[in-house]
């Protein structure tokens, strides 16, 4: 959806931006005298621009004009990726592409200004992504890549990458917002002059109940202060952010506490369920634009932290108190990146060259499971302290053979410090299994991963253009999980760096007036799904996998204003071999722990890998009067278990916006689910028991996504 960065113009994969003199001189008036040239810069975002049939650009304005149920929703007009939530807003989001289901964000690398979102060796999830730290009218530009096919793009970027940039101004206005299920919304945004550059200024405050028998009270601050100096080719920006947010939560409940009458679809069987959050940043981005070369620089400061009650089993584990726990994130991350790209001439033929270099550090101060009963901490489970650090230098070479023949070959080099102290030692630092039965994650481990990358762009013949990319990717595992030592067999260590191999060919044409369409074919191998869960506190080994699709997107532009789109994405992942139990930590593990998963089952099927995923939409975006979008989202059957015999029923949802604008207000109505059809969040399937049951259950366990909701906003420009 949206507007893209087409693989057809003679631009180099690393290019950053380039003039094109285009004649106005007409067939007809050779005689006349030569008139002025217009002069279009086109400028890139200073990143690694190897094009695929399935990379591309979304603008501010389409951004704008989706009606947005959650911040993480931008993220949405990416084609194929879903975002849902299983637990309260305040949560993370769990996103899918490319037949992963990406937990929090453990395949899918996320970037605001130049800033990761995912963290590392997250006491929830792995590349944990909390997106609520943004102000969707902000969001100045969505550049996304799917597939491991770029130099610039390291951990988490295995099913594929996305990368927001914050506008530097924005019109003074205030806008508040309010509708169903107690959601309120204010907002005030500002630029100014100041200092021969742009100040910006915004500040959020939200609050939102949700359609829950327990309320959300989900209450988020968000604040943005932002400096910028300069023009397109000579720029500095300054950005501080700071987000709060604090809620109650639903999580997925077992569906035949539903269908038996002990709740309803919105009911809560843990009513202390719920978390705090807060981010705080500081960052730092430069770029210098040549004739000859490009260079930027950008650093990062963020103070992160995470208290999240959670109860996914219910009296699984303990029928006395009940299985909440307390899963506690406490870390400061700062990192930092450089890149140059210049341009010259190789055999002749025209070439980019980029180059750069990558470091982040995670310190993190505490990271821990502890049992709690209604918020109260009853014991510690596991509880640990970690630096991790990377660094990466990467290089990619773009060469214009031929008119209609580019090629560029890339390859980065990824380096690891895993450093985790284990908080639960005895005093001779020796593993304390009485306490820590899982064993104990302490020690210093490294890891290195060489990651080649090749593309082929075949076109422009007959406005269109043909795209062969071939990769290798990776994601890291949890420290935890990489320094874990013990005796139990089910929680050794893990591999710190798991290797993903990709191929794709894709198409790209224009060819059908008025019609853009793009296709391509992927294919996908991991060496391993290894996931550190931090639900389970333990690191379940899963097997090699391979996954492959066909995703198809169509945008129509009837006009300069009114444009409908069609993206559909079909896709197939299986284990390389048949799944065991004790391959899904439910061996020797049930013996210190109750296996969540149902035991006997045996298959191929990757479970919760969507198989097929549509939207297709209507967007009216006149410069003044009525506007308005209507868009359609389905989410195909997904299998819950290893052998299928499980599946996530398909849903499909309609939301709607309309609205006016004058030259100084804006008004607009945006429903939801207008259909008012009964679909579920997520759906999951796995063994918990519920208080007064007698034994435990393997169900399906889900989390109602919301009835039919409307939300209204009043925008004043002042």
């Amino acid at each position: 959806m949206g507007c893209r960065r087409a693989g057809t113009a003679p631009v180099g994969a690393a290019a950053t931006w380039m003039v094109i003199s285009l004649s106005a001189q007409s067939a007809d008036s050779t005689d006349a005298a030569p008139p002025a040239l217009e002069t279009v810069t086109v400028v890139a975002s200073g990143v690694s621009n190897m094009m695929a049939a399935s990379a591309g650009d979304i603008g501010q304005g389409q951004i704008a004009s989706e009606p947005l149920l959650r911040p993480a929703g931008v993220l949405e007009n990416i084609p194929g990726l879903i975002v849902t939530q299983h637990s309260g807003e305040g949560k993370a989001n769990q996103y899918f592409l490319r037949a992963f289901n990406l937990d929090h964000g453990t395949d899918l690398a996320l970037e605001v200004d130049d800033m990761p979102v995912n963290m590392p060796t997250h006491a929830h999830g792995q590349g944990y992504s909390d997106f609520n730290f943004v102000i969707p009218e902000l969001a100045g530009d969505l550049h996304y890549k799917k597939g491991p096919y770029y130099a610039d793009e390291g951990d988490f970027a295995t099913a594929g990458t996305a990368r927001v940039s914050l506008l530097n101004e924005v019109p003074d206005s205030a806008t508040l917002g309010f509708g169903q299920d107690g959601y309120r919304r204010g907002l005030l945004m500002a630029s100014t002059s100041w200092l021969g550059g742009a100040v910006l200024g915004a500040g959020e405050a939200y609050h939102n109940d949700g359609p829950f028998a327990v309320p959300d009270d989900y209450n988020r601050l968000n604040g943005v202060l932002r400096y910028f100096h300069g023009d397109d080719r000579d720029n500095f920006t300054l950005t501080a952010m700071a987000y709060s947010g604090k809620w109650n939560s639903t999580d997925q409940v077992p569906q035949h506490a539903i269908l038996d009458g002990v709740i309803d679809r919105y009911g809560s069987l843990n009513p202390t369920d719920g978390g705090i959050s807060s981010r705080y940043s500081l960052s730092f981005s430069r770029i210098r634009r040549t004739d000859e070369d490009q260079v930027q620089v950008s650093a990062y400061l963020v103070r992160y932290k995470l208290d999240l009650w959670s109860t996914f089993t219910y009296y699984l584990k303990n029928p006395m108190s009940g299985d909440q726990m307390l899963q506690l994130d406490d870390r400061v991350v700062y990192g930092f990146k450089a890149s140059k790209s210049w341009f010259t001439s190789w055999l002749g033929a025209p070439t980019t060259h980029l180059v750069g270099v990558q470091a982040r550090i995670d310190d993190i101060k505490e990271v821990g499971i502890f049992p709690s009963f209604e918020r109260r901490i009853l014991g510690v489970r596991q509880n640990a302290g970690a630096l991790e650090s990377s660094g990466a230098v990467y290089g990619e070479s773009s060469t214009q053979w031929l008119p209609h023949v580019r090629t560029t070959i890339g390859m980065r080099q990824d380096q690891f410090n895993f450093d985790v102290q284990d908080k639960m030692l005895n005093a001779d630092h020796s593993c304390n299994v009485a306490s820590d039965p899982l064993g104990c994650a302490t020690g210093n481990k490294r890891a290195a991963i060489f990651s080649p990358k090749f593309g082929l762009v075949l076109g422009p013949w007959a406005k269109s253009s043909y795209f062969l990319n071939l990769g290798d990717g990776y994601h890291s595992n949890d420290a935890r999980g990489v320094t874990r030592s013990g005796e139990n067999a089910a929680v050794r260590p893990v591999t710190p760096l798991t290797r993903a191999s990709s191929g794709e060919v894709g198409l790209e044409t224009s060819i059908v007036p008025k019609l853009e369409t793009r296709l391509d074919i992927f294919e996908l191998k991991l060496k391993s799904e290894l996931v550190f869960s931090g639900d389970a506190g333990v690191t379940s080994p899963a097997g090699a996998t391979t996954r492959a699709g066909v995703e198809w997107g169509n945008t129509y532009h009837f006009n300069s204003w009114l444009a409908a789109q069609l993206n559909a994405a079909f896709t197939r992942a299986r284990f390389d071999r048949a799944a065991e139990p004790d391959d899904l930590g439910c061996g020797d593990a049930a013996a210190s722990q109750p296996c969540t998963r149902a035991i006997g089952i045996v298959g191929r099927y990757v479970p919760n890998s969507p198989t097929n995923v549509i939207d297709a939409g209507l967007t009216a975006e006149p410069e003044s009067g009525w506007f308005g979008a209507l868009r359609a989202r389905h989410f195909g059957e997904a299998p819950l278990v290893e052998d299928n015999s499980a599946k996530a029923r398909a849903y499909t949802t309609v939301d709607v916006q309309i609205g006016f604008r004058a030259p100084k207000w804006l008004a607009a109505i945006d429903v939801f689910n207008l259909a008012n059809v009964k679909w579920d969040d997520i759906e999951y399937y796995y063994v918990s028991r519920l208080k007064n049951e007698a034994i435990p259950v393997a169900d399906y366990v889900v989390h109602s996504g919301v009835p039919r909701t409307v939300r209204a906003r009043l925008q004043y420009q002042f």
